[in-house]
């Protein structure tokens, strides 16, 4: 008696539909995310797909979600995303939508079988009544694909291995599975709530005993490509503090924002922990005094703020305003174009300046002037999807580059921006500071993104006395 209530409330029938198509299409177009290393069918599914709008609602949620996974970055980011879609590079976010196309296929067909649940299953129907004719369709199907496909029987091999695996994996005990924008939710409340090891690193403390220099440089990486692979990782290195002679390095280990990318970089740089997105991403001078950055400290002094890139690049044009600003003066692409500077192609959608001349001349005449000064650099260099239309290098004959077209070149543009980052910080003054970090990692999937540490390695260069 109960369950014949539950039944006629629920509609027994679309449930079971909805539960399969959802799990199928999960299993077909998911399989690489993280779910998918948890079991098979969503547990989830089996609550939402009870009712049509929850169903429409966390198929969306998981379909976001899974970008996001893929990536390995938290719902916070998309703040970053919706605050002001204008200041984001339409055509790297059609890069990103491209990639990973199957995660809105899923969204498109679970809705499609969704709206068109009453067509399919009749269609389904038919089918099952002509088996028959459905076996022998398939039988000639498949001898066609074997006969004109020569790699069919490795590609089958491989689908074999891989279904075996899985199979082993679920009669193991691991049948459910949580869904995407389940894991994805968890991360992001466990990050908020981050007590990892490198997570207290404070820009503030590591400035104390600085704060009476003359001049401070700090640079911002673009997707620093720290190796795990210790031959790269120390090639990269060295490069960038060979022969620095009665220099004092200081290193320390941080962790990069999965909330907010590379503008996290920033905010964390400006404040530390402190203070909200919102606050931050309409006004930077509210944002110091509202929230007593330790950056403020040096409000007196010229600052300077550099990026390769646009201004309207996430609104950096906010950083200055001529009436009252923390920065005196900002260089853009756009101002850099002016004077001479010349755009350099290293990656697919941020053409910017070339890091090189920055460093070569914009950075050298700035520590001709003789203000006290701060200067802030940001750079866009190593953006991926990294240009590989160059020819390839010496340095490409690491085994490890054969796994991802782009990693030589990204490792090629590090190399040679750390040799030139090496010729200024030789430059520095007795009471000069350069300060060079990453804004994060290289954000590749997390299939790709194993080959890099997962933190950010900060320098503290300082001529000795």
């Amino acid at each position: 008696m109960f369950n014949s209530k539950i039944f006629s409330i629920i509609n027994f029938k679309k449930y079971v539909y909805l539960v399969f198509i959802s799990n199928f299409f999960s299993v077909l177009l998911l399989n690489d995310t993280t779910s998918f290393n948890l079991g098979l069918i969503s547990l989830q599914s089996l609550i939402y797909s009870i009712n049509i709008f929850f169903f429409i609602i966390f198929i969306t949620f998981e379909t976001i979600s899974s970008y996001l996974d893929f990536y390995g970055l938290t719902l916070s980011f998309l703040n970053v995303v919706l605050t002001n879609p204008k200041n984001l590079n339409f055509e790297f976010n059609l890069y990103i939508f491209y990639t990973n196309l199957k995660y809105f296929l899923f969204f498109f067909l679970n809705l499609y079988f969704l709206f068109f649940s009453s067509h399919i299953l009749k269609f389904f129907k038919i089918i099952i009544e002509k088996k028959i004719f459905i076996l022998i369709s398939f039988f000639i199907i498949l001898i066609i694909i074997i006969i004109f496909n020569k790699n069919f029987l490795n590609n089958l091999n491989t689908f074999n291995d891989r279904a075996l695996k899985k199979i082993n994996f679920i009669i193991k005990g691991n049948f459910l599975r949580n869904d995407n924008w389940y894991i994805v939710l968890q991360n992001t409340l466990n990050y908020s709530n981050n007590n990892t090891l490198y997570s207290n690193f404070s820009f503030e403390k590591s400035f104390q005993n600085y704060a009476n220099l003359e001049n401070i440089y700090i640079i911002i990486n673009e997707s620093y490509p720290n190796f795990k692979n210790k031959d790269l990782k120390n090639k990269l290195e060295s490069t960038l503090t060979k022969n620095l002679k009665n220099t004092d390095i200081k290193r320390f280990k941080k962790n990069w924002s999965k909330k907010y990318g590379t503008q996290g970089a920033e905010m964390e740089l400006f404040c530390d922990q402190k203070g909200s997105w919102n606050d931050f991403q309409k006004n930077l001078d509210y944002f110091l005094k509202r929230n007593n950055c330790w950056i403020n400290k040096y409000y007196n002094r010229y600052n300077v703020f550099i990026h390769s890139f646009e201004e309207n690049s996430f609104f950096r044009s906010r950083y200055f305003d001529e009436k009252q600003s923390f920065f005196n003066e900002v260089f853009f692409k756009e101002k850099l174009l002016k004077l001479n500077y010349d755009i350099c192609d290293k990656n697919v959608y941020y053409k910017g300046i070339c890091e090189s001349q920055i460093i070569d001349r914009l950075l050298f005449e700035l520590k001709k002037t003789n203000n006290k000064k701060l200067v802030i650099y940001l750079t866009v260099e190593n953006h991926i999807p990294i240009n590989t239309n160059k020819q390839t290098s010496p340095e490409c004959n690491n085994s490890l580059f054969n796994l991802h077209p782009q990693f030589c070149f990204l490792f090629n543009n590090q190399l040679n921006f750390n040799y030139e980052l090496n010729k200024f910080i030789k430059k520095l003054n007795q009471n000069d500071l350069l300060v060079f970090f990453s804004d994060t990692p290289p954000i590749y999937s997390k299939r790709d993104r194993i080959h890099f540490e997962d933190y950010i390695d900060v320098f503290f260069f300082k001529k000795n006395n």
